[in-house]
Parts: structure tokens; sequence; C-alpha cells
């Protein structure tokens, strides 16, 4: 259809294919990006995972001594040994996935084991380093919904353990947690370190607590003195202990009064509609603690291996 102006000259209505098309590009990538987004992530069962020949294992990334890579790029770490271990026991070929912690735990089980990122990549067969523990599995959002009622938490490989390491060229020793009123105290942000410290004592150490994005950074700090003591999980302190000898860094066997729990089993993770491949890989995992393979395996790391509670009761 065409159209005349004012003096009567005829016009025509243009029309660009070219711009057109453009658009309608545009329109289909937005609209297969959002059906992507829709799309859950799949878990894969026990026979998918043999029949594929390959297990999907995730792990944190920079978390020494758990899961790293060194200089040279060598994929290292008390997980990641563990995690080769499985894929041979299994007669599978490894894929670690290696990923950044999220806000929360919560989170991270979201995007690794039952849903997927929002944006995209899938989700893992299995993850490490997860609690091991009914209370945390059956915790309740504001609804009274089971917050991860999609995940089953399983197989315990490791205890961990709240410390407090010292510097010995600013402390000469670490009887009494309450020493540290008078030393600055390096702890991660928002670990529970940070939050036990902060009230303790009624609150006495608030101003020697000081805030780092990790506990390496932390320990940094302590090795320019800027920091007398560090808060955190024995494995990394122990692990720190043995990378630095140069450094007088000891840890105390001060108590930890008021403290809700100083330890907790570590264990793995997988979709809660994959029960046979968690019974497989609790095999794998029961057999490895027993036997001393993971035993030896935080040995070469310099850490002291702590048996999870559920093997010494079947022992």
């Amino acid at each position: 259809m065409s159209s005349s102006d004012q003096f009567g000259v005829e016009i025509k209505p243009q029309f660009d294919l070219k711009a057109s098309f453009a658009r309608l590009a545009l329109i289909a990538t937005v609209i297969v990006m959002t059906l992507v987004q829709a799309m859950p992530a799949l878990a894969r069962s026990y026979d998918d995972v043999v029949a594929s020949k390959f297990i999907e294992i995730a792990v944190y990334k920079d978390f020494p001594p758990y899961s790293y890579r060194d200089p040279q790029g060598a994929e290292k770490g008390i997980d990641v040994e563990l995690a080769q271990h499985i894929a041979k026991e299994m007669n599978l070929d490894l894929r670690l996935r290696w990923i950044t912690p999220d806000e929360t735990l919560d989170d991270d089980l979201r995007n690794h084991v039952w849903k997927g990122h929002y944006l995209g990549g899938g989700i893992a067969d299995v993850m490490m380093r997860v609690p091991y523990d009914r209370e945390y599995s059956f915790q309740t959002d504001e609804f009274g919904q089971v917050k991860n009622d999609l995940v089953h938490m399983f197989a315990p490989y490791q205890k961990e353990r709240w410390r407090v390491g010292f510097d010995q060229d600013q402390i000469e020793s670490l009887e009494t947690l309450a020493v540290l009123r008078y030393y600055p105290v390096g702890v991660e942000t928002d670990s529970l370190p940070d939050i036990y410290l902060l009230s303790v004592f009624n609150g006495q150490m608030r101003n020697q607590v000081k805030h780092f994005p990790d506990l390496m950074a932390a320990f940094e700090a302590l090795s320019q003195k800027e920091v007398a003591a560090l808060m955190g999980m024995q494995g990394q302190l122990q692990w720190l202990q043995v990378q630095h000898p140069e450094q007088k860094f000891q840890l105390a066997t001060v108590a930890l009064q008021g403290l809700h729990k100083l330890d907790w089993d570590i264990g793995l993770a997988v979709h809660n509609n994959y029960r046979q491949l968690a019974y497989a890989l609790g095999d794998v995992v029961e057999a490895a603690a027993k036997n001393g393979v993971i035993e030896k395996i935080n040995q070469k790391y310099g850490v002291s291996y702590l048996l999870p509670d559920l093997y010494k009761t079947t022992q």
C-alpha cells in the first residue's frame, strides 16, 4: 500500500530486509537463552556415568591443601587425590569441575548438584567437601521447606576442626584464648572464626579481629607481623605450617569455650534422585577411610587425619 504527501507525490513504504533479519535473529537468540535458562540441568544416574566411562567431580578452586593448582598448573590437593582414587576404583576417567564458592553453601549445592548456574554449564555428578551433618541436611527455610531436599549428602571422608595458630616471635606461648585479647588475630571474613572471635569474652576481642579474603592472605599478614595469630581449619593451618618452615608458626591447644561445634565431618553430595551412584561412591570412600588410603593422602600435605565418626562406630 502506498500514500501521497501534500504535493501529490506517491510515497512507498521502505522495507529494510537486512535490518529485519537482524531483529529476528536477536529475538530468536533471546528466546533460546531464556529456554536454556529455564531448563533444569540434568543429573546423571549411575548407569549413565558408567556408560559414559567418566565421572565429573566438583572441587573448590584455589583452596589448598584440599584442591588447587600449583605454579606449574598441576592439579593438587587432598580432595583432588581422593577424586582420582574414586575414579580409578570405579574404572572411570576423572573430569574435575573447578568451582568458585558462591555466597553460601546452599548456593554451591544448587549451582553444581541439582539445578545448575543461571549462566549455564550443567552440574557435576558429585561434589566434594560438603558437611555430613543431619542438622544441616534438614535445615528449613522461612516457609518450613527443607532447603536442600534435592541433595543427598553422604560418605564422610574427613573430620575438620577449628584451631588457633600463633607466631612465636610475637607470642611466646598461648595457653589460654584470653591472651589474644592483646594481639591482632587474622580470620577469613564471614567465617565461623570471624563470628566467634567477635563475640567471645563478651566482645573483648572485637578490636583485635582482622579480616582477610582467605586464610592464605591472613598468613601473609602474619609473616609481615601485621597479625600475631590466626584462627581457621586445622588442615589449612597445618599445611601452612609445613609450607613455611622458616616461620615460627605453631598450633595452640587452647580450649575454644562457647564454640557451638568444634569439629565436623566432611563428605560428598549427589542429586537426591541418584542414590545408586551414592552407594557406589560410598563404598569406595568408606574403604579408603578404613584402610588408610585417605590418611596417606593427608600425610602428603602435612595434615593430621581425623577419622569421621561414622566409621568409628562400625570398626
